[in-house]
């Protein structure tokens, strides 16, 4: 790998529609967490949408994983009596790596990195 640098990367885009939890609602309030998110500024605005939005889903992947969890526990422990589903999966991230020297061609590495959606229902 001396003769690549890190080029650029391309993470599996999430849409709220194809989130792989059955029967959701038509309405819900859809958190995305990052390794960089602050927690009390996520559960602050979660909690404001929750009172008037009764089902939240908390989505993370990679480094927001223990943040996106705790998150959640936290919510359950506020609201009490949440129906919950969770499901864990993969999130594809490709990088692609430019050759140095000429004669080499780029590389495109895919990981899967693992990923969680939380789903809490008052229903």
């Amino acid at each position: 790998m001396n003769n690549y640098t890190k080029g650029r990367c391309e993470e599996e885009v999430w849409q709220k529609k194809n989130l792989p939890i059955p029967n959701l609602p038509d309405d819900f309030t859809w958190m995305q967490v990052s390794g960089g998110s602050k927690i009390r500024n996520l559960l602050e605005a979660a909690w404001k949408e929750f009172n008037e939005n009764p089902s939240i889903v908390w989505s993370a992947s990679g480094l927001g994983l223990n943040k996106a969890i705790t998150c959640a526990e936290m919510t359950k422990r506020k609201f009490g009596n949440l129906k919950q589903e969770t499901v864990v999966c993969y999130r594809e991230i490709k990088e692609y790596w430019d050759p140095k020297i000429e004669k080499l061609d780029q590389l495109v590495v895919i990981r899967e990195v693992p990923a969680i959606h939380i789903y809490l229902s008052r229903e």
